[in-house]
């Protein structure tokens, strides 16, 4: 099966059911489940990138051998544009703080 195969089943699902699947998507559109584990999936095995309402978390190379997961919030009225940066060890830590700001 293609990617592109892929891409139109899950858009046909969406549009069969009338709703979202997942409030979550990766870098390439496709949606990406709600847990924390299909958030851990997507970054380090996937796009490395899951976009939110309001916030994003992606990863970010942080020398040679180190990664960082970086959790950005999309300014609004009432909060201003936000960066906090993770070491890949405390990935709960940063899932949690996406999950607050979505």
């Amino acid at each position: 099966m293609s990617r592109y195969w892929d891409t139109f089943k899950v858009e046909k699902i969406i549009i069969k059911f009338g709703e979202v699947v997942s409030k979550y998507i990766n870098k390439n559109g496709m949606p990406v489940g709600n847990t924390p584990r299909d958030l851990f999936e997507e970054l380090m095995r996937g796009t490395g990138f899951v976009i939110g309402s309001n916030a994003s978390i992606y990863m970010e190379n942080a020398g040679l051998h180190d990664k960082n997961i970086v959790v950005s919030r999309i300014p609004s009225l009432d909060s201003p544009e936000k960066y906090e940066k993770f070491p890949v060890s405390q990935f709960e830590k940063a899932a949690d703080c996406f999950n607050s700001w979505e």
